[in-house]
């Protein structure tokens, strides 16, 4: 948190540093708002000051002010709206992005006009393998695009009323519901999700005492050519995953392969590929070690 400190009326208020300092409502407020600027409807300064209002809760008087106070007036709330720099870093191209180190869910529950609906908890620990595939193929298009239709879709797919599973079939149904939920909520969890796909990449998660690098799972393979280029196809696709699990029999048929809890799956996938790397390692020393004794002789 920044501790900011107002001298016209002395007041000392905390402003949240990043998207993860925020509370549930500074949250959707925050999502919405930087919805409007990635989108070009609101301009950098406009954005910062829009966040810094929506952030702190301050209202805009209706007091009459001279020049001179006008003046003072929007040179503080610029300068105090430059904190909102915070919620940025700059990528490997040197432009701006929102950082996005949080797994905690700002939004568990939501209403719409009709009923109340519960999302994941925090690392979505309580999601299916499923859901997690069908996420991955709406998330991918809207990487290309987005539009609200997939970002409601997104969360339909994790969000639902109480006592009730993920059905596939009820996700557009259910989408259309989502329209009337402050769209801050809705882009808010899109946000979320992003950051969780970010945590994945380089998770290190504890099991049974051991630390595991989930990295490995989606680490790209390198071509056995001469060239050793990197592949553009990724480490793990999670649709041929599931297929392939289920193909193994160890889960069951492809539909109880969706039913199994994510992260089950996640530690299975680790232990496949931690074997397999393990196996790659061994061959190699096994090669090296016949070269070194060829070249004794």
């Amino acid at each position: 948190m920044i501790l900011l400190e107002i001298p016209e009326t002395k007041r000392k208020i905390y402003l949240p540093e990043n998207l993860a300092e925020c509370d549930g409502n500074q949250y959707a407020d925050a999502s919405h708002l930087i919805f409007k600027f990635q989108q070009g409807t609101l301009s950098y300064e406009d954005f910062r000051i829009n966040m810094l209002y929506k952030l702190l809760n301050l209202k805009k008087g209706n007091r009459k002010l001279s020049d001179d106070q006008k003046e003072a007036k929007n040179s503080t709330i610029y300068q105090l709206s430059e904190q909102i720099d915070s919620f940025f870093e700059k990528d490997d191209e040197d432009q701006m992005v929102i950082k996005q180190y949080y797994i905690h869910n700002h939004t568990p529950k939501i209403h719409d006009s009709f009923y109340r609906w519960y999302g994941p908890a925090d690392e979505f620990n309580d999601i299916s393998f499923g859901q997690y595939v069908d996420a991955l193929n709406v998330y991918s298009l809207l990487e290309q695009k987005s539009t609200p239709e997939l970002l409601f879709s997104l969360m339909a797919i994790f969000y639902h009323k109480k006592g009730q599973k993920y059905d596939p079939k009820k996700v557009e149904t259910n989408a259309a519901h989502f329209r009337h939920v402050h769209f801050g909520r809705v882009y808010g969890f899109f946000l979320l999700f992003a950051s969780f796909q970010k945590y994945l990449f380089s998770a290190k998660v504890y099991y049974q005492g051991n630390e595991l690098d989930l990295s490995i799972l989606f680490e790209k393979e390198k071509e056995t050519d001469n060239n050793t280029a990197e592949s553009k196809i990724p480490g793990i696709g999670m649709l041929s995953i599931a297929h392939q699990l289920a193909e193994s029999q160890v889960y069951g048929p492809i539909q109880e392969v969706r039913k199994t809890d994510f992260w089950e799956i996640i530690l299975r996938l680790y232990d496949i590929r931690k074997r397999d790397l393990d196996h790659q390692s061994d061959i190699k020393k096994q090669e090296e070690t016949a070269k070194a004794n060829s070249k004794k002789k």
